[in-house]
This record gives C-alpha cells, sequence and structure tokens, in this order.
C-alpha cells in the first residue's frame, strides 16, 4: 500500500466513520423511523441497506477509475494484501452486535472461545507484521494481542 499520507488519511476516515456508524447504530432497532433523505421515508435499517449499497456502488467506481488509470492491484502483495484487509471486516462485522457475555462461551464446536480466537489472531498476525517490520529495518509497533495462542 502507498505511504502516501492524503490516501492514508482517506483510510483513516474511512475506518472512523464505519466505526462511528457501528457504535451509534448497535444501541438501535433498526425499525425506528429515519428522517434521513438516504433512508428514503423508511427506517434506521432501510438507512444502513442504502448505506451499504452506497458504499457497493461507489466502490466499483473506485475500482473503475484505477482500472483507467492503469493502478490497479497487480502484484501479489498488492492483492494478497487487500484479501487480508477484505477477511479481517469480514472478521470485525462477525463480532458486531454480539454481547460481551458470548466471548466466553465453550460450544459444541469446540473447547476454544471468540475471545481466544481474537486473541490469537490478533497476537500472531501482530506478531508477523513486527517480524516483517524488524527484516525491513523499520521501527517495532508492539504486541496487539495478550495470548499468544
Amino acid at each position: 500500500m502507498p505511504s502516501d499520507s492524503e490516501v492514508r488519511a482517506y483510510i483513516r476516515r474511512l475506518q472512523e466513520t464505519m466505526d462511528r456508524a457501528v457504535v451509534v447504530l448497535s444501541h438501535a432497532e433498526g425499525d425506528e423511523r429515519s428522517d434521513h433523505p438516504c433512508a428514503m421515508r423508511g427506517t434506521l435499517n432501510d438507512l444502513i441497506a442504502h448505506n451499504a449499497e452506497h458504499e457497493r456502488m461507489h466502490y466499483g467506481q473506485i475500482s473503475d477509475r484505477r482500472y483507467a488509470m492503469g493502478r490497479m492491484q497487480r502484484t501479489p502483495r498488492e492483492r494478497y494484501l487487500a484479501e487480508w484487509y477484505r477477511e479481517r471486516a469480514a472478521l470485525i462485522a462477525l463480532l458486531l452486535d454480539l454481547p460481551d457475555e458470548a466471548l466466553d462461551v465453550v460450544t459444541d464446536e469446540g473447547a476454544t472461545t471468540i475471545r481466544q480466537i481474537v486473541e490469537h489472531v490478533l497476537h500472531w498476525d501482530t506478531d508477523s507484521v513486527e517480524a516483517a517490520a524488524t527484516q525491513l529495518g523499520q521501527p517495532p509497533q508492539g504486541m496487539v494481542g495478550t495470548e499468544g495462542t
């Protein structure tokens, strides 16, 4: 990913606005009326559905612009990093609206809890990225995961 400060700033802003949306809208039932025009005289569920479709539409436009500029994600590193980012977003999406008490529930699927799985992902992803940073001569950022499993 380029280290261009404007691009990184947009990525941060997109992450922050999504984080805010999750915080605000997680407290809703969804069937509340929405006065926002994007809800099209509907509910908060309609607003959320609209915003997801709106995102998908503009995703396509940005992809088209990248193609027209010859700036597609062509190298394995570019594609793998983008794929990893999408997978992280999917993992985060599975945690949305999950109550805290569910983090430590042991299910019939195995003895590993959701908390242990997330800690495992955080630990080993951070460990591998920091190893790469060291190899590339970049300063370490420290470990995010705490369990090391």
